[in-house]
């Protein structure tokens, strides 16, 4: 089993998202990879609902993601804008985090999982380094 395939399986990617490549630096502790979409794939509008909408432009995002081992992990994709014929130009939902945050959706409920354990204010100590990588981290509960 190669290696992007063992990862595409771990993040649950389903078509026609995939693991493009992966880069790891053992020196820095950081495991960055780097997902896509299949070409002619199609997705649905984030504010209709309606399906079938192929891919106008896209934009590059990043998320962090729960470690790896011990080193940081993070996902980076090129993420679509669709055409849609009754809402227009949007931005897609990526399965894997919430809209507008910088966080994965497993690393945030992780966090909140933390913050019941421990507490808010403990929590937020133990996670200050989020916010140095300029991730916004709501705390409020999440839609899992």
């Amino acid at each position: 089993m190669r290696d992007l395939d063992l990862f595409q399986m771990a993040l649950g990617l389903v078509e026609p998202w995939y693991v493009e490549r992966s880069e790891f630096d053992p020196a820095a502790r950081r495991l960055d990879l780097y997902l896509n979409f299949k070409s002619g794939g199609v997705f649905t509008c984030p504010e209709c609902g309606g399906g079938g909408c192929k891919a106008y432009d896209t934009t590059e995002k990043t998320w962090r993601h729960l470690n790896f081992f011990h080193h940081e992990a993070y996902l980076h994709a090129r993420v679509p804008r669709v055409k849609c014929e009754r809402c227009g130009v949007k931005l897609v939902e990526v399965p894997w985090a919430r809209t507008g945050s910088g966080f994965t959706l497993m690393f945030e409920a992780v966090v909140l999982m933390l913050a019941k354990a421990r507490g808010y204010r403990s929590t937020r100590n133990l996670i200050a380094m989020a916010y140095l990588i300029g991730g916004k981290l709501d705390l409020k509960p999440l839609p899992i």
